[in-house]
């Protein structure tokens, strides 16, 4: 573990959660794995503290905890999630998220969990007022609760969430071995491990939502009506419970178990965000037309794609991708068709029909497709030609190539755009010599010297050695430079949990250099109105007010950084 990301760690416990839990987080951060008995006698805490402390961080999916013996007790250890705490910064982007696909109904309610840690529904209507609801409002809520849990943006919690996978692994291995009569040969202690991983393979890859209970409503007794919600926000009764082709048969749907208690999903929402980044990418390589062809893509491949680890998507028919473009997308130019015959022959028809537009907007996206496709990255990839061919995300390369163009900014700010050229002749050519580096940089020899020194230096570049004799004299090796990504990632990444470290620690300075004029700030007679405070004050307050504004955008920044380089 890098002391930056501990420090990092230990920073955004106390600016969330206050000293008390800082304290128990550092503890776990330093000792690894600890029973509650040993928390409270290395802290010093009272028992009711630390059992409070801990409670807030299971609360928040940020300690899990699994069973053990010691000695001849039963005891329970606590263990830190890292990457959780890690995303407390990336509160801000979540948000952002949830507004933009759940409207302000949704985002109201995403927000409560967040603050809150794990909730049933019944406590977040209680947080959110449910009971001063009108009728249009309470309909809005429940729509918004069962997309946020349909789009996994929330998720159902269970026994094993607070265990680790490895705790759970160990668990499931002994319930096998206690099945048998003897003793596991290795041979069965092999399959028994298989088929433990294709277990969790098999509930990995499940598309069963929990948390959602079906409603059975018999329609031969006239039913429910459907309530919807209008475009001006007041509730719309649809039908009687009889619809079309359903008269003969009960109608069924999905609502949200109010018993059940949610969290917040991250590893689905950084999925969000790393589609973000990829469309971006092609955004800026290509034009907003491409990007509105790949964003139709990603759309369809986000109800199976779990976390930012999957490797590959499922495959997608081209006419479900064309089928799935808002048919406002404005396409009409993406592509130069004066070239292609049939185009030439058929053309764009200039009617306003309906059909009309369609059919360009058709013919522009195959078009797009077959450029994605053909694009060097290889993230689009066409894995079957019948029809109109199925597609593929290939999200192992574009992690590679978004962390490789992340790298190559990070040099470029640091050192300057002939160490970004050195760099990647490294990457495309693997291990050089430096005769041939600064032949295929087209620099100098002392030159390149410099720089493969320079970057070697800063860990974004390494040797390796090949002996000529058997002694392995130093004067008689060959000194082959390379770039080694894992050096590279890890080097990035104490850079960008220094900065972020250093930039939390500027906001909290500045508050402290204001602390009287903050406190006085919020006093109640001077929220009422501001004529207590000095036009000088009103001043220093709007700076830090600027000033922290500008803090945010930094760590967002970084943190998209970290999103790259250590959650993909």
């Amino acid at each position: 573990m890098f002391t930056q990301l501990e420090d990092l760690c230990r920073r955004l416990v106390r600016n969330h959660y206050g000293p008390i839990v800082e304290k128990v987080v550092a503890l776990l951060l330093e000792e690894g794995r600890l029973s509650l008995g040993r928390i409270i006698s290395q802290t010093g805490m009272e028992p009711t503290s630390a059992r409070q402390a801990l409670a807030v961080l299971i609360q928040h999916s940020h300690v899990t905890h699994a069973q053990g013996k010691e000695g001849a007790r039963m005891m329970t250890f606590y263990s830190i999630n890292l990457r959780n705490i890690l995303r407390l910064q990336r509160a801000g982007l979540y948000l952002a998220l949830a507004e933009e696909r759940m409207g302000a109904m949704g985002l109201s309610v995403f927000r409560a969990i967040m603050i809150n840690g794990c909730m049933s529904v019944s406590g977040v209507r209680d947080v959110l007022g449910y009971k001063k609801f009108g009728t249009a409002d309470k309909q809005k809520f429940s729509i918004a609760v069962a997309k946020l849990v349909r789009e996994r943006f929330i998720t159902a919690i269970t026994a094993t969430d607070t265990v680790t996978k490895v705790d759970r692994f160990m668990q499931a291995e002994a319930k096998e071995i206690e099945k048998l009569t003897t003793a596991p040969t290795p041979k069965e202690l092999v399959n028994i491990r298989r088929r433990i991983s294709d277990k969790e393979d098999e509930e990995y890859t499940s598309n069963i939502v929990v948390g959602m209970k079906r409603q059975m409503t018999d329609v031969s007794t006239g039913g429910a009506p459907k309530v919807m919600i209008g475009p001006n926000g007041q509730p719309i009764v649809i039908g009687n419970g009889f619809e079309a082709g359903q008269q003969d048969q009960d109608a069924d749907e999905d609502l949200v178990d109010d018993k059940q208690c949610f969290q917040i999903y991250h590893e689905r929402l950084d999925v969000f965000l790393r589609n973000k980044r990829i469309v971006n990418y092609f955004a800026e390589k290509y034009n907003d037309e491409a990007s509105v062809v790949l964003k139709a893509i990603l759309r369809l491949t986000e109800p199976r794609t779990k976390t930012c680890k999957d490797k590959v998507s499922e495959s997608i028919a081209a006419q479900q991708i064309v089928q799935n473009i808002s048919s406002d997308a404005q396409l009409d130019q993406a592509v130069d068709m004066s070239g292609d015959p049939y185009f030439k022959e058929n053309g764009t028809d200039s009617g306003s029909s309906t059909a009309a537009r369609k059919a360009t907007l058709g013919k522009m996206a195959f078009a797009l497709l077959d450029v994605l496709r053909r694009d060097g990255s290889g993230i689009i990839n066409k894995v079957d030609e019948r029809g109109a061919g199925q597609y593929r995300v290939n999200f192992e390369r574009a992690a590679i190539l978004l962390r490789d163009e992340c790298l190559d900014s990070l040099v470029l700010n640091k050192f300057s755009s002939t160490h970004v050229r050195v760099v990647r002749t490294l990457r495309d050519k693997q291990k050089l010599d430096e005769k041939l580096v600064s032949q295929a940089a087209m620099l100098p020899l002392a030159r390149s010297r410099e720089l493969l020194h320079e970057l070697t230096l800063a860990g974004f570049a390494d040797t390796v050695e090949i002996p000529r004799t058997a002694d392995r004299n130093p004067s008689r090796m060959v000194y082959l430079w390379h770039v080694s990504p894992q050096k590279q990632v890890s080097a990035a990444l104490r850079g960008a949990l220094q900065g972020i470290s250093n930039i939390m620690q500027r906001a909290d300075q500045e508050t402290l250099a204001r602390a009287a004029l903050v406190a006085k700030s919020q006093r109640a007679d001077v929220v009422a109105g501001t004529t207590h405070l000095t036009p000088g004050e009103q001043a220093s307050l709007q700076v830090l007010g600027k000033l922290k504004q500008q803090i945010d955008v930094c760590v967002i920044r970084l943190d998209t950084m970290l999103l790259l380089l250590h959650d993909m």
